[in-house]
């Protein structure tokens, strides 16, 4: 659904969105050399906003930007926009991205803009939860498991955009990514996971892969409930014998995947909805309400 942005948040203003100019974007725009996280709020409150915030300041480390602000100066930004907009129940994305000149060499620059836009929530098509989802595996594509920016949010992201459009532009609804390896890695917004015999298998970090909150949340899950997991290196035969796959992300949350292309055939997931009830438990329960403070 196409919306157009009316206001947004750029260095603590809340600004009308067409008043940023390309000077303040060069860089995020020439190179790619920033960082973005994705966040889902309900009742203006930001699911997970503890372990979003910590990641966003690990990828800024990696990419040797600062972020000169504090968690809470940021959260209450992000609820000033939304409260601005009306939008109670929000997609929102935080941008990040250097400061420094035009030229490709940043000269040592550490400092960032920050920009966080907001949009109402759209949920994913009931169809994808009850159905499924199909998936291929992109031959095209794949993930540098030896490269730091595989397990970054990096706003340099056209490997995975081009892997979704190959997955559309053949009748799918993702791909899913190898690394350089040959095994299983992510979908290209998404982790994944595949169930055999009960228990519950998920590429592990060595993999390329990014650390998702949703697929920590989701192990987290398992622990609770008991239910056995593996975190490891698998090959895409490994789906063969899967009788259930899934992938997760912060905005679809767990979404089972019904056909991987001649690989993996299944309309039947009772353990992916188990575990879609216990996640859906815990997002109405960590964001019933309103915070105390007024935001």
């Amino acid at each position: 659904m196409k919306e157009n942005l009316r206001e947004c948040l750029f260095e603590g203003k809340i600004i009308p969105f067409k008043n940023i100019t390309i000077d303040d974007l060069w860089r995020g725009f020439l190179y790619g050399d920033g960082i973005f996280d994705t966040l889902r709020v309900r009742n203006y409150v930001i699911f997970r906003w503890e372990h979003h915030w910590e990641r966003l300041v690990k990828n800024a480390c990696f990419c040797n930007l600062s972020i000169n602000k504090e968690k809470e100066e940021v959260e209450e930004d992000i609820i000033r926009l939304l409260k601005k907009a009306k939008i109670e129940d929000a997609y929102v994305r935080i941008n990040v991205w250097r400061k420094a000149p035009l030229f490709f060499d940043p000269q040592d620059e550490r400092e960032s803009f920050i920009l966080i836009i907001a949009r109402p929530y759209h949920p994913y098509p009931d169809e994808f939860y009850q159905k499924g989802i199909r998936c291929m595996v992109s031959k095209n594509f794949y993930v540098n498991e030896k490269s730091i920016l595989s397990r970054v949010k990096s706003l340099s992201f056209a490997g995975n955009v081009l892997a979704r459009i190959e997955a559309k532009m053949k009748g799918y609804d993702d791909a899913i990514l190898l690394n350089s390896k040959g095994e299983i890695s992510e979908a290209t917004v998404a982790n994944l996971f595949f169930i055999i015999k009960g228990k519950l298998f998920t590429p592990s970090l060595e993999c390329g892969i990014l650390e998702g909150i949703t697929r920590n949340l989701v192990l987290e899950i398992c622990e609770r409930l008991d239910i056995e997991f593996e975190e490891g290196k698998y090959t895409i035969s490994s789906l063969k014998d899967a009788d259930e796959v899934f992938i997760t992300n912060t905005l679809c949350g767990i979404l089972p995947v019904r056909e991987i292309e001649g690989i993996f055939k299944s309309d039947n997931f009772p353990i992916t909805q188990y575990l879609m009830r216990e996640y859906e438990k815990l997002f109405i329960s960590e964001t019933k309400g309103r915070r105390k403070n007024g935001y």
